[in-house]
C-alpha cells in the first residue's frame, strides 16, 4: 500500500470559480474538471497550503499577493487499488481574473450556481455537492472518507475539530 497526497484549489472572484479543464490527453482523469492543484511535492508533506500556493502560481500565473483567504476546507480520502489518496482541497479569493495558459488543460470563471453541472472525479462531486449544501460553512475543516455502498459512492462527512483529553 502506498500514500499519495495531492492539494487542489478553487478559487472565486466576483460569484465565479476558477475551474480547469484537464486536457483530453492527460494521463490521469482526462476532460475532467477540477480546481487548479497536483501532486504535493515529498518537501512540501507537512505543509499542503504552500504546495497549493506553488502549484496556482505554476498552473494559472496567479502568485500568492493576489490569493486572500485561502482556506483548508476538505481533506478527501479514498483507494484505489493499491494506492491511497489524500487530497487537500482549499477554497479563496483572488483579486485579478488574469490567468496564463497551460498544457494541463483549460481554465474557465464559471458561476457558483454552475459548479454542480461539471464533470468531476467522482469524489469531487459529493465535495462540492456538500459544499453547495447547508451541512457545509467557512469556519469548519470537513474530512470526506469515500466509502462503497451497494458498488457506489458514498462519503462520510466528518468536522475536523479539536477537542481537549
Amino acid at each position: 500500500m502506498t500514500l499519495k497526497n495531492y492539494t487542489c484549489a478553487f478559487l472565486e472572484n466576483d460569484g465565479c470559480f476558477l475551474l480547469m479543464k484537464r486536457a483530453p490527453n492527460r494521463e490521469v482523469n482526462p476532460d475532467f474538471w477540477s480546481g487548479v492543484g497536483g501532486k504535493i511535492e515529498p518537501c512540501e508533506i507537512n505543509d499542503p497550503c504552500s504546495a497549493c500556493v506553488r502549484e496556482i502560481k505554476e498552473e494559472t500565473g496567479i502568485t500568492n499577493k493576489n490569493i486572500e483567504n485561502l482556506t483548508l476546507r476538505y481533506i478527501i480520502i479514498r483507494k484505489h487499488k493499491d494506492v491511497i489518496r489524500q487530497s487537500y482541497i482549499y477554497f479563496g479569493k483572488v483579486n485579478t481574473k488574469s490567468f496564463i495558459n497551460t498544457d494541463e488543460g483549460t481554465l474557465y470563471w464559471i458561476a457558483k450556481e454552475e459548479l454542480k453541472h461539471k464533470h468531476y472525479t467522482s469524489t469531487y462531486t459529493k465535495m462540492i455537492e456538500h459544499y453547495l449544501s447547508s451541512d457545509a460553512d467557512d469556519n469548519n475543516i470537513f474530512i470526506g472518507v469515500a466509502e462503497s455502498v451497494d458498488g457506489k459512492l458514498e462519503m462520510l462527512w466528518s468536522k475536523v475539530e479539536d477537542f481537549i483529553d
